[in-house]
């Protein structure tokens, strides 16, 4: 028996638009794919840029940070010499007169 000749024809028409259907579909998920990529492409270049701003950032904050420590040490070591020199200067007794006289040697 020998199928008739719309039956093959809508067998053919089936194939081609399962064909059309496939490849439609995988061109979508293509499109859809590279649309993804894009967007993730984007998002971590927002990301990049938001991390190295951080950076940037810390490396100021670390440098006034120094800063603010080195001024501190130096502080402390003026504090230290000017508490050598009161009591070199104290003979016996009252360290406020010995400071006085200090803070007076050093007044212009």
């Amino acid at each position: 028996m020998k199928p008739s000749l719309s039956i093959v024809a809508m067998l053919l028409l089936l194939g081609a638009a399962v064909f059309c259907a496939q490849r439609w579909g995988r061109e979508t998920g293509r499109a859809a794919c590279a649309a993804q990529v894009l967007e993730v492409q984007a998002v971590l270049r927002r990301q990049n840029q938001a991390l190295n701003a951080m950076r940037e950032e810390g490396a100021r904050r670390s440098a006034r940070v120094g800063q603010a420590l080195a001024t501190a040490q130096a502080g402390q070591a003026d504090a230290q010499a000017a508490a050598a020199r009161i009591l070199a200067l104290q003979p016996e007794g009252d360290a406020c007169r010995a400071a006085e006289a200090l803070i007076a040697s050093e007044m212009p």
